[in-house]
């Protein structure tokens, strides 16, 4: 199996962080709007010393526009990917419709990279969703949450669907990958604060749109090692990756997120290691080695 591959799992088992790390950090009062924003602050602090070292400039002329609208997809995303949990829908039902992704990338990647989809990619796709479906176990949940909660968590797919094509095209044009999670963040973060007065008109609550900086020090810091672990590492690792592996198949592979998403769960909300999950990320890894072999 090619090192990219390799790559690509490896930031798929880290992604799998961020689902409960919203969680945890809902529960310890940050707003669904400073989750979002201080998360895409910390990434983008983390890439300055790289980029400074490296003297590279990441925002230029001929790539300014694709980063303004790759950034609105990623603002969009961030709302809507912590928003289910925000909206109180439990994480089982927000990851089910977040992972609906690879539907959506097969679709987009089609749409706009003219990638091909074979039977065996279908059949990848179809496998992998079957396999979420038992991870996930959404029919023992009595309260699937309220229709905001659903509806946000679908759109997360669909803007994740998008974030993955715009990185394989940020592969397609040779972009230096730090040079990449360092545009798409402060533009990302930028399109958040323009929309932040509107999404406020709409929502006042303070679970959804305060924003302060008003949190003890050792959240902070707490919120530093999420950012780094849950944002940087796995961002830099997939756009390294994303050059040499097709969009469709990235999307397929990263379903190995919501299998560290539902450990983690259960380590820190409770959950227990259901047949059901083992079934599921079984059928997951099955999806994974066909996308990857085809």
């Amino acid at each position: 199996m090619r090192n990219d591959y390799w790559i690509i799992i490896i930031s798929a088992l880290l992604f799998g962080l961020i689902i409960p790390g919203g969680q945890y950090f809902s529960n310890l009062g940050f707003s669904l709007y400073e989750i979002s924003v201080y998360s895409l602050l910390f990434l983008f602090i983390i890439t300055l010393p790289i980029i400074c070292i490296r003297k590279t400039t990441p925002l230029r002329r001929n790539n300014l526009a694709f980063f303004i609208l790759y950034g609105f997809i990623g603002a969009l995303l961030q709302l809507t990917q912590f928003g289910g949990v925000i909206f109180g829908t439990p994480i089982a039902i927000v990851a089910l419709l977040l992972y609906t992704q690879p539907m959506w990338t097969t679709f987009f990647g089609r749409l706009i990279l003219n990638e091909m989809i074979s039977k065996m990619k279908i059949l990848s796709v179809a496998i992998a969703f079957l396999g979420v479906l038992f991870l996930l176990s959404p029919w023992n949940i009595k309260n699937v949450g309220n229709i905001k909660g659903l509806a946000s968590s679908l759109f997360a797919g669909i803007f994740l669907s998008l974030w993955i094509v715009f990185a394989r095209k940020t592969g397609i044009s040779k972009e230096y990958y730090i040079n990449t999670v360092s545009a798409y963040s402060l533009i990302s973060l930028i399109w958040l604060i323009i929309l932040f007065p509107i999404f406020k008109s709409f929502y006042q609550n303070d679970a959804l749109t305060r924003l302060t900086y008003q949190f003890p020090v050792s959240y902070w810091f707490s919120f530093g090692i999420f950012s780094f672990t849950a944002a940087f590492l796995p961002n830099s690792l997939f756009y390294k990756a994303i050059e040499k592996v097709e969009a469709s198949k990235a999307g397929i592979i990263l379903l190995l997120e919501p299998i560290v998403a539902s450990i983690i769960a259960m380590v820190l909300f409770n959950q227990y290691l259901t047949s059901n999950i083992l079934i599921g990320g079984g059928l997951i890894l099955i999806s994974n080695y066909l996308a990857i072999k085809e």
